[in-house]
C-alpha cells in the first residue's frame, strides 16, 4: 500500500516539476511581449529613424551621426575599389589628367576597409563643407591644404593619423599610392576621441517613395564621358528595381537610386609650388540633369556660400525630390559628354 502511495506521490511531484518547467519555457521564450506587438520577449525591437543624407530608414543610434567623407581614387590601377556600397553620397569629378576621383560620404554605413585613399583637392573640400565633415585623405595638393587649415576642417589626414586608421596593402606590380586603405569605424572613434561634436547638423535633400513598377520605363543607359575610354561612366536603368547599375572598366557593380549631372566652370590652374590642377566652381548656379524613375529631368543646380547646401530643381524651378538611397553627383563641363538613350 505504501508503495503504491509513494508512486502516486512521485507521479505527483514529477507532473509538477514538469508543468512548471514547460511554463518557465514559455513565459521566457515563446509569450508575446504585450508592450512590444508580435515581437518575443526576448527580442528588442531597433528603434528607426530616417537619415537626413539619403532618406532611409536605419538604426536610430547612426541615422543621425557625423558624416564622414573619405576620398577614394579612380586611378585604373587602384581598381577595383572596396567600401563604395556603403556610402550615402558620393561625388565623381576629374582631378588630373583625365583621371576621376570619388568622395564617398558616409552615416549610417559601416565598410571595415575602405579605399584607396588618395589626397585632397580644393573643391571637394567646398563640397565637403555642406555637411561640415570628418574629412579623411591622403595630403594633398597645396591649395587643398592650405584650405582645409584656413577654414578649420574637421581633418582626418594620414600624414598626421597614419597608423591609427590607415594601412598599406602592398601588390607585386602595384606603385605604393595605389595601396592605401582606411576603416570607417577606425575613422569615427579617432572623432569622437578628439572629442568632435558626432551628431550630423546639415540640411536634408527631399525624399518620397518610388513609383509602382507600372509606372516606370524599360531600361535606359546614360553614358558619362570625362575622358578616355577607361573613364567613360555608364549608369543602366533597373526599372525592375528602381535603380541605376554603375558600369566602368574594372570597378565594383554599384546601384544607386539617383544620379545627378552637375555643370560646373572649371579653368586650369598652378599652385604656389607649381603643382598642376583645376578651379572649380561650385559656389553659384548651373545647368544640371537629374536621372531618377528611369527619367531625365533637365534642371538647375544652386549653392549659395562655400557652406550651404547645393540643391538641385527641374525647369519649373521646383526642388527636387529623390528616391530613397544612394546618390551620386558627377561633375561634368561644357566639353564633357553626356547621353541617354
Amino acid at each position: 500500500m505504501k508503495s503504491k502511495r509513494l508512486k502516486i506521490l512521485l507521479g505527483v511531484l514529477s507532473a509538477v516539476i514538469l508543468a512548471s518547467a514547460a511554463y518557465f519555457v514559455y513565459t521566457k521564450y515563446f509569450q508575446k511581449d504585450k508592450s512590444d506587438t508580435g515581437i518575443l520577449s526576448s527580442v528588442k525591437k531597433e528603434k528607426k529613424a530616417i537619415c537626413p543624407l539619403d532618406g532611409l530608414s536605419v538604426n536610430e543610434a547612426v541615422a543621425n551621426r557625423h558624416p564622414l567623407a573619405i576620398m577614394i581614387e579612380n586611378h585604373t590601377d587602384a581598381r577595383p575599389q572596396v567600401g563604395l556600397s556603403e556610402a550615402s553620397l558620393i561625388y565623381e569629378a576629374i582631378a588630373e589628367g583625365g583621371i576621376t576621383r570619388f568622395m564617398a560620404v558616409y552615416v549610417w554605413g559601416e565598410s571595415e576597409k575602405v579605399g584607396p585613399v588618395r589626397s585632397a583637392r580644393i573643391y571637394y573640400v567646398d563640397w565637403a563643407e555642406e555637411f561640415n565633415v570628418f574629412y579623411a585623405h591622403v595630403g594633398g595638393n597645396w591649395d587643398a591644404l592650405e584650405k582645409i587649415k584656413a577654414e578649420n576642417i574637421l581633418d582626418l589626414d594620414q600624414f598626421k593619423y597614419g597608423t591609427q586608421a590607415y594601412w598599406r596593402e602592398a601588390k607585386a606590380g602595384k606603385a605604393t599610392e595605389h595601396t592605401m586603405f582606411t576603416s570607417t569605424k577606425k575613422l569615427w572613434s579617432i572623432a569622437e576621441k578628439n572629442k568632435w561634436d558626432m551628431t550630423g547638423s546639415y540640411p536634408a535633400f527631399d525624399f518620397k517613395d518610388d513609383p509602382d513598377v507600372s509606372q516606370r520605363p524599360q531600361s535606359t543607359t546614360t553614358t558619362i564621358n570625362f575622358s578616355t575610354a577607361n573613364y567613360q561612366v555608364k549608369w543602366i536603368y533597373d526599372n525592375s528595381t528602381n535603380s541605376y547599375t554603375r558600369n566602368q572598366v574594372n570597378t565594383p557593380e554599384i546601384k544607386a537610386k539617383n544620379i545627378i549631372a552637375q555643370w560646373v566652370d572649371r579653368k586650369a590652374t598652378v599652385t604656389k609650388i607649381n603643382e598642376s590642377g583645376w578651379n572649380m566652381t561650385v559656389v553659384g548656379s548651373g545647368k544640371a540633369q537629374i536621372f531618377l524613375d528611369g527619367k531625365v529631368i533637365e534642371g538647375t543646380w544652386k549653392k549659395d556660400s562655400r557652406t550651404s547646401r547645393t540643391y538641385f530643381f527641374d525647369s519649373s524651378g521646383q526642388k527636387i525630390k529623390f528616391n530613397r538611397g544612394q546618390t551620386w553627383i558627377e561633375i561634368v563641363h561644357n566639353d564633357t559628354p553626356v547621353s541617354t538613350k
